[in-house]
């Protein structure tokens, strides 16, 4: 699978990588996680969003890991905050 983050989710991704290794590493984590397991099961709660597509896993009780999965490509819409807080 490829990942593919958003603009601002890749800025999320390297402010984590920068401040907080252990949220990094949980991100990571998650990532390998989806690409084992698929969108609905595994670590973090996986759920799919109700009012937009894509799905949500916690990476902790205050940040959620938002992604669409499409052909093999796993698409990274946000990793901090919770959906669009």
């Amino acid at each position: 699978m490829i990942f593919f983050f958003t603009n601002t989710a890749w800025y999320e991704y390297l402010e984590w990588l920068e401040k907080d290794k252990i949220m990094y590493k949980k991100i990571n984590e998650l990532l390998k996680d989806i690409e084992r397991n698929g969108t609905l099961h595994g670590k973090g709660k996986p759920e799919k969003l109700k009012y937009r597509k894509g799905y949500s896993r916690r990476i902790d009780e205050k940040n959620r890991l938002i992604y669409d999965v499409e052909n093999d490509v796993i698409k990274v819409l946000s990793c901090k905050g919770h959906y669009e807080e």
